[in-house]
């Protein structure tokens, strides 16, 4: 078979032995030899060889590993009303403005009443009160959209969501439901609103999202390439059923542009597993991944979302009047939840958007551990956004990774600094540098469609550490672009397990890279999102 040989003005490998090099050979979709044009063509003698000039100007990096996102989900919503403050991309190129009240979210809406099709919910995706007139949407602002269409709407948090009555009826909700998380008025009416383990109550026998699964999937793919991504993530499937049979089959065609690590979430898959059932079935996942399809580590949530008032916080709480904290799993459940998988070789990826919630995990592994030592673990804590060092050094001691959810810093800095946790609590909110200094192996993400797939501007904030307002968010904890990029490639292929295939341009790894127009660590780092991303290979393979 030939090889392929790619030259580039720079390889930035993250290999210390070679960091930087300007060609790399390809064979069977890993990487042969890396160094000069010179010293690769020196190596491959009388080897047929294919030199490939296309990115001979541009700039080559290990392809961008998005650790923590939900490619189906941002996928399938991407097709239905975006109602989200920003501006956002579609997978076909297009860009659909914001929103930027609650009467152009209604308006938005009732315009699509007529052409809907009636057999699920008009559904809308984005939506968030703090930058939407500051309070939520009601069930009297759906019913104005309709009063005999279903209506559904999910907060840009994914963690809340509104119903319109249509919709509460046909779910069978009414004044006396008692789940948690199911707002209701001073007179006890139903609000229309729903938190966390409530948004079960109103998603259950919808199908919109799976109704086109394998358009989805695609539909995700496309935007996490374009966005330089080589690997993707799921981190919240349900990982069983016709759905996810057809996502196993799209991914798994060599010609699919991206490779996708997915997580089962244990909270959902328990409502259908029995707990001995659901650890059989996914260890014949794990039995069953290939290259490009992949079991990463098993999800739970543990709370809320910091934003939406729902993140579970240690005192003082939150600074204003909003508080709708929901710890959805302590240490004891945890403890309980996380064990069997532990001890089967599993991964745990735990949701800790508030620092209760963080400190409710760390005491869980720290217990799970001290009952069943295991070299090598590599759980995880996810978003881990009020982390404090102390929990950081006891991450370090545990073996625990943070991936950390800095593009928060952005669209969300200054309400953290104004109406959530305060300037003092806000300026340590994803704080990479510390992270680094206490020893924690970290990952940078977007978890989109919570925010866009995009990892150079992902990069960005954790460099800068900038604001809507222009406001530098805890200036001690930027990080330098190189351990950015680091970041969203080495340090999630560790994240991953999978730092010894995936993560640099190192020989015997998979021929997976990102292509630059220019080199993120010489660039201004103001400018590292304004870098285009000229293409990406995948095992040797190049899509643009």
């Amino acid at each position: 078979m030939s090889v392929v040989v790619f030259r580039a003005r720079v390889i930035i490998t993250l290999d210390p032995a070679c960091p930087v090099a300007s060609a790399v050979a390809v064979r069977d979709g890993r990487i042969l030899h890396v160094g000069t044009i010179d010293e690769v063509m020196g190596a491959l003698g009388d080897t047929d060889v294919i030199v490939n000039d296309d990115f001979a100007d541009d700039v080559i990096v290990p392809g961008f590993i998005e650790a923590h996102g939900h490619l189906f989900g941002d996928g399938a919503v991407s097709h239905y009303a975006w109602l989200g403050y920003d501006d956002r991309v579609r997978p076909d190129g297009s860009v659909t403005k914001g929103s930027h009240s609650i009467h152009d979210v209604i308006e938005r809406l009732r315009a699509l009443v007529d052409e809907h099709d009636g057999d699920s919910p008009l559904f809308g995706f984005g939506f968030d009160p703090v930058f939407h007139e500051g309070r939520a949407l009601s069930r009297a602002d759906l019913d104005d959209v309709s009063a005999d269409v279903p209506v559904l709407v999910m907060n840009a948090s994914g963690h809340i969501a509104y119903a319109n009555s249509a919709h509460m009826r046909r779910q069978g909700l009414r004044a006396d439901t008692t789940e948690p998380g199911v707002l209701r008025d001073a007179a006890g009416e139903l609000l229309g609103e729903f938190h966390e383990t409530a948004l079960a109550l109103v998603f259950a026998n919808t199908d919109f999202l799976s109704r086109d699964a394998a358009e989805a999937v695609r539909a995700g793919a496309t935007l996490a390439q374009r966005a330089g991504c080589t690997t993707a993530s799921d981190m919240a499937l349900f990982a069983a059923g016709p759905t996810f049979d057809t996502y196993q089959e799209v991914v798994n065609d060599p010609a699919f542009s991206v490779r996708v690590a997915y997580s089962p979430h244990v909270g959902d898959m328990s409502r259908v597993f029995s707990p001995e059932d659901l650890l059989a079935h996914v260890s014949a996942l794990r039995a069953s991944s290939t290259e490009r399809f992949f079991l990463g580590p098993m999800k739970w949530t543990a709370d809320g979302s910091i934003q939406g008032f729902t993140a579970a916080l240690q005192w003082p709480g939150y600074c204003s009047g909003d508080d709708h904290s929901f710890l959805i799993l302590d240490a004891d459940t945890l403890v309980e939840q996380i064990t069997p998988f532990h001890v089967a070789g599993f991964q745990a990826a735990i949701h800790t958007n508030g620092d209760q919630a963080t400190r409710e995990a760390i005491t869980a592994i720290e217990r799970i551990l001290t009952s069943h030592p295991r070299p090598d673990h590599r759980h995880r804590l996810e978003h881990c956004q009020m982390a404090s060092p102390a929990m950081f050094s006891a991450m370090a001691t545990l073996g625990v990774g943070a991936n950390l959810f800095s593009n928060h810093i952005f669209y969300w800095g200054d309400i953290h600094r104004t109406r959530t946790m305060g300037a003092d609590r806000a300026r340590r909110m994803d704080a990479a540098a510390t992270a680094l200094a206490r020893g924690v192996t970290i990952s940078l993400h977007s978890d989109h469609p919570v925010t866009p797939v995009n990892p150079l501007f992902t990069m960005w904030c954790a460099v800068n550490r900038v604001t809507r307002s222009g406001h530098v968010l805890g200036p001690l904890d930027r990080i330098t672009p190189l351990q950015a990029l680091t970041a969203v490639t080495l340090g999630s292929a560790y994240l991953l397990k999978r730092d010894h295939e995936l993560g640099s341009v190192e020989v015997g790894k998979w021929a997976d890279f990102t292509i630059l127009g220019d080199d993120p660590l010489s660039v201004d780092p103001m400018a590292l999102k304004d870098i285009p991303v000229r293409g990406t290979v995948v095992a040797g393979r190049v899509t643009t």
